[in-house]
């Protein structure tokens, strides 16, 4: 006697349901991350006098620079520099400032190699505070020319 062998049904219907009523639950009840609050911000504590120092900084742009040197070729402050001279400037800086403040504009055209060599004479100098941005508003492409 042969036994004939069924199939057996599962119902998907109350499933789907289910996933559905969850689908929407989560989509109902999530929290959007606004990422400007994730900034970090220092700021200066209550009642703290303000120094007579004023606060020195260094502008580093980083660009692609057209020509035959244009990977040893940095803007320190709106001014063009080779990167050896740069680099014993940030080392003097840093002997007589350790706390001062390096801002490195980097054009998402220029060599990665360009920037990794700032911020390893950076580290090298021992400046620590640093940032980094892409200013929309600087052209980015500069000749020697």
């Amino acid at each position: 006697m042969k036994r004939k062998i069924e199939e057996a049904n599962v119902p998907l219907s109350a499933m789907m349901d289910v996933v559905f009523l969850l689908l929407i639950y989560f989509i109902a009840t999530q929290k959007p991350i606004i990422e400007d609050t994730l900034l970090g911000v220092n700021l200066p504590a209550p009642g703290s006098s303000k120094s007579d120092k004023p606060v020195q900084l260094f502008t580093i742009d980083v660009f692609k620079v057209n020509g035959a040197e244009g990977d040893n070729v940095y803007y320190l402050n709106g001014r063009p520099w080779y990167f050896s001279d740069l680099k014993e400037t940030l080392i003097e800086t840093a002997k007589t400032d350790p706390d001062i403040t390096v801002i490195i504009n980097c054009d998402p055209n220029a060599r990665h190699k360009k920037l990794i060599r700032i911020l390893d004479a950076c580290n090298e100098a021992g400046l620590s505070k640093l940032n980094l941005l892409n200013d929309p508003t600087v052209r980015f492409v500069k000749n020697n020319n």
